[in-house]
Order: C-alpha cells, then structure tokens, then sequence
C-alpha cells in the first residue's frame, strides 16, 4: 500500500463463474485497462452464491482493495452496500432493483433481446420459444424485449414456450439440454428458440442433435455472449454480442473515476454506461448456402 495516498492499487473484482467464457473476456478487460494506469486486479468468484459473494466481499475489503466491481448474483442490495461505504463499488452486467445508487456497467438487454427476436422473425420463423435463465436483470430485460417484439409482430406466445434454468447450476450446457428436450415434446414444437446466453444455447443444440433433427432447418437457435467457441461448433452459433472484453474495460474505467473523486473529496455521481450489442449470424439460424461447383 502506498504510504503517500493510502491507496492498494489493486482492483477486487468478483464474478458468478470463472469458467464462463462472456466473464473471461470480461476479466481480460477489465486487467487490461487497470494495467494501464499502473492497478493491478484481484479475482475470485461467487460461484452464483448470494453466501459466498458476501463472503467474498468481506475478503476483497480485508485485502485494502480500492474499490470494487461486481457482477452480482444478490437481489437484496445490503451486502453491497455495506461494502459501497469504504471503497467505490460499481455493478458489472447485472443491475440490482431498488439500487439506483451503484454505478453499473452493462449491455443494453432489451435491445438484445429485440435483436435475437427480430432476426428470427426475419428468416422465417414463427414459433419462437425462449430459455431464459434465473431472475436477474440480463435473463429478465431479454425475455421482456422477447415478448414485446412477438407482439408487435403479432405471433402467438404459448406459455409452455418459456423456459427457464435454475440457478446455481454447475453444469453450464445442462439445463438449456434438459430445457430443451421438454420443449421438443410439445405439439406444436417451436421452430426457433432463443437462449438467454450461449452454454444454454449449446445445450439446447444437444438436444437437437440427440433427437435426430437438424439444426436451423428443423429448429433454429440463437444465443448471447458471441463465445469463442461459437464459431467452431458443429452448427455455428448465432449469438448476440456484447463485446465482453469492452464491458470490463469500462468497468475498470469508470471504478478508476470513482476512487479519484473519493480521493479528491468530490461528489461521485454513479455512472451508467450501456454497450450496444450487436448479431453475429452463423449456421444456426440461416441456412448455409451451397458451395458453388468448380470446373474440373
């Protein structure tokens, strides 16, 4: 610690999953940008525990963070507040209702969940079922903007058409599996489905796989997060992208701004910064066109 300032320089940074391949890139970001300016950052990770992530903070602050950034599993903002009275604490991906005081960093979910829906729409498609995942603000803002545009197009919503993973579960492909094997069951089965984020999205491609279908013609599948990995499947998925790595570079940027004006004694007014997402389009929801043939 430094003796002039009294400041660490480090950064506590805590999220649900350290094997998310959206929170990588986030983490990525966010060391990047405190890097430059001479910070360095400290990870851990709640593993989706209300529990656990307050114990985390309580370590974060043992440790002399300088601040905190947090994408959060807990509804009930105390924790957090509690932390938010001795270092700067900004909201990472996940907004907290009732909190309007924490800065927050994150991606505009409703126009994702806008873009998802539109395109589906757009290549065909008219039973649309989404897997959303626990009730957090990112699951939440999609499904509402999902709904809103099946609406205004004027295309019917069966209830048995929204499902939902619950919370806490280790194994990420799982449950968007296990969501979507009950989807198939249904008649009529939906001819599209968008999945809040991409390993939900993996598992119900599994489950399409498994059932002897084919992936976008009998049923097309949309994620979000824009992984790595999309791009290599089987099936290329089309996912949202919510430029991971931009989110944490943000975050870092507008923690750095909070511990100056604490520093300097002035008035923090909490920021909100929203990236907009955009489509990256692959095999899973537009059919690839045949390869031209080559004269022998």
């Amino acid at each position: 610690m430094s003796l002039v300032t009294g400041q660490s320089k480090m950064i506590g940074l805590i999220i649900p999953d350290l094997f998310h391949g959206f929170f990588a890139e986030v983490v990525a970001g966010v060391s990047d940008a405190l890097g430059r300016y001479g910070y360095g950052l400290i990870l851990s990770s709640s593993r989706h525990n209300a529990e656990r992530e307050s114990k985390e903070i309580r370590q974060m602050l043992a440790l002399s963070v300088d601040a905190l950034i947090v994408a959060s599993c807990e509804s009930q903002p105390a924790a957090l507040e509690l932390a938010a009275r001795d270092v700067p604490l900004v909201l990472l991906d996940r907004r907290i209702a009732g909190s309007p005081a924490f800065p927050f960093v994150g991606t505009d979910d409703a126009l994702a969940g806008e873009l998802a829906t539109q395109h589906l729409i757009d290549t065909g498609h008219r039973r649309i079922a989404y897997i959303g995942g626990p009730a957090f603000s990112p699951s939440n803002d999609r499904e509402q903007a999902y709904r809103a545009v099946l609406s205004r197009n004027k295309i019917a919503l069966p209830k048995e058409y929204l499902e939902r993973v619950p919370r806490n579960e280790k194994s990420k492909h799982v449950p968007g599996e296990q969501c979507m094997q009950r989807l198939l069951m249904l008649k009529p089965r939906p001819d599209a489905v968008f999945c809040y984020n991409d390993p939900t999205a993996w598992g119900a491609m599994v489950a399409i796989l498994d059932a002897g279908l084919r992936i976008p013609e009998d049923i097309a599948i949309l994620g979000c997060g824009n992984s790595f990995y999309n791009s290599l499947m089987r099936v290329p998925l089309t996912s949202v992208d919510q430029n991971a790595a931009k989110l944490g570079s943000e975050a870092a940027d507008v923690s750095l701004r909070a511990i100056k004006s604490r520093l300097d004694k002035q008035e923090h007014v909490p920021a909100t910064v929203l990236l907009k997402p955009t489509l990256v389009v692959r095999g899973s929801t537009v059919r690839a066109k045949p390869r031209a043939k080559t004269k022998s």
